[in-house]
């Protein structure tokens, strides 16, 4: 027996609004333990963001202090990289790549 396009296109609307209600509940956020309780008072609210930042605040020191650290040993390896050029006396084309392959490699020579 075949089936109407009447009945075929009801099938297909709840097949639809199943799988939508399953993916809408599935995308729904769980209560999170971040969320602060209604009886917490504004001091311990102020108190947690206080924490936060000064957490936030250290993290971006350490990282401006690693950024600084990797610059400083850069800048270092380039000196060297370039006094060995100046020793063996290249000519700037030479010295140009000699101090590429010297700053890739990762060591002075």
């Amino acid at each position: 027996m075949p089936i109407s396009p009447r009945s075929k296109s009801l099938t297909f609307a709840l097949i639809a609004s199943l799988f939508g209600t399953n993916l809408m509940l599935a995308q729904s956020t769980p209560p999170s333990t971040t969320v602060a309780p209604k009886h917490e008072s504004a001091r311990e609210r102020r108190k947690a963001l206080e924490e936060d930042g000064a957490q936030k605040q250290g993290r971006r020191e350490e990282w401006e202090k690693r950024t600084l650290e990797a610059v400083e040993a850069r800048d270092r390896l380039r000196a060297d990289c370039r006094r060995q050029a100046k020793e063996q006396n290249l000519h700037l084309m030479k010295r140009v790549r000699f101090i590429r392959k010297c700053m890739a490699s990762g060591s002075p020579r």
